[in-house]
């Protein structure tokens, strides 16, 4: 999972919260055991202890994986075509190529790759790569036509918009085809987004719900406006660069870019780096002291985050 979208859990006051994920559902309807489980929750609502993606257990991410392998599969075969299921171990390696680079610490890849969206793009490219890897031979071996029917048919228009892509960046909202259809039937209306929303436990729910941390975060955006960048909190910042990504990139990879492309996706990263770097900064000056002290008082001075 990218390094630095675990790196703290941004406040999201109820209200607000309500509204983004009003906001933000996708067009389905999520059906199924998985569509009503409420053990992940969006911060500031609240929830169970979170170490995964969407917040969840390990152990809830393979059933997921597997539920909606074996769906795309049921799908493509009704639709005419082959597909082999990905395990777990496949979505995890494909999900591992877009993580921190090894040996570098926060610092680093902060000045690096800022969070880790528009500069690990080709990672992501690899990602998508990756969880297709053990049905390339299928695809490899249909007519080119044909080839561009079961692209549609698995993954509808943005055909880099892999499930195991989808999980990783927490937000299923560019899924289409097979794979929109099996995510839809496990995986909540927030959960499919679009937008990143931050899931967390419930301890750190709590702290961020305190009103000195509330006040804390209308600094840090204060802060944020003085740097020059406007956002009410930070998952609004992740979310608006994914969103510039998309636009730009399409379903292209990044060796198809062309050079106005590949010279407005370099501007892009650069803006990533400057707006993390003031992000980072910004928290350090009004934010991290606070949220410590609140956390000692609620949870004991040796409780981590």
């Amino acid at each position: 999972m990218p390094f630095l979208r675990a790196r703290r859990s941004r406040l999201v006051v109820l209200a607000t919260a309500s509204a983004l994920l009003v906001a933000g559902c996708g067009g389905g309807s999520a059906t199924g055991p998985a569509a009503s489980d409420q053990s992940t929750v969006p911060a500031g609502q609240g929830g169970n202890q979170a170490n995964s993606e969407f917040g969840l257990p390990e152990a809830e991410i393979v059933k997921r994986v597997d539920a909606v392998e074996a769906l795309i599969a049921t799908c493509m075969k009704d639709a005419g075509f082959e597909y082999i299921a990905v395990d777990y171990a496949t979505a995890r390696k494909a999900m591992d190529t877009n993580s921190k680079p090894g040996g570098m610490n926060p610092d680093q890849f902060l000045a690096e790759y800022g969070y880790g969206i528009t500069t690990l793009v080709a990672g992501a490219d690899a990602q998508a790569a990756v969880g297709l890897s053990r049905n390339a031979a299928i695809r490899d071996g249909l007519p080119p036509a044909d080839q561009i029917a079961w692209d549609r048919q698995l993954l509808g228009e943005n055909t880099n918009q892999t499930f195991v892509v989808g999980l990783d960046r927490e937000d299923m909202s560019p899924t289409g085809g097979c794979t929109r259809t099996a995510v839809e039937k496990n995986f909540s209306k927030a959960e499919l987004g679009p937008g990143f929303v931050n899931y967390q436990n419930a301890d750190s729910a709590r702290i961020d719900q305190d009103p000195r941390v509330i006040a804390a975060y209308n600094d840090w955006s204060n802060c944020m406006r003085t740097a020059g960048f406007s956002y009410g909190i930070s998952s609004d910042i992740k979310s608006d660069l994914a969103l510039r990504l998309d636009a730009l990139k399409g379903s292209r990879s990044v060796d198809e870019l062309d050079a106005a492309s590949t010279a407005a996706l370099a501007q892009l990263q650069g803006e990533e780096r400057a707006i993390s770097a003031a992000d980072h900064q910004c928290e350090l000056d009004n934010v991290a002291d606070i949220k410590a002290k609140v956390q000692a008082e609620l949870l004991g001075p040796s409780a981590g985050n």
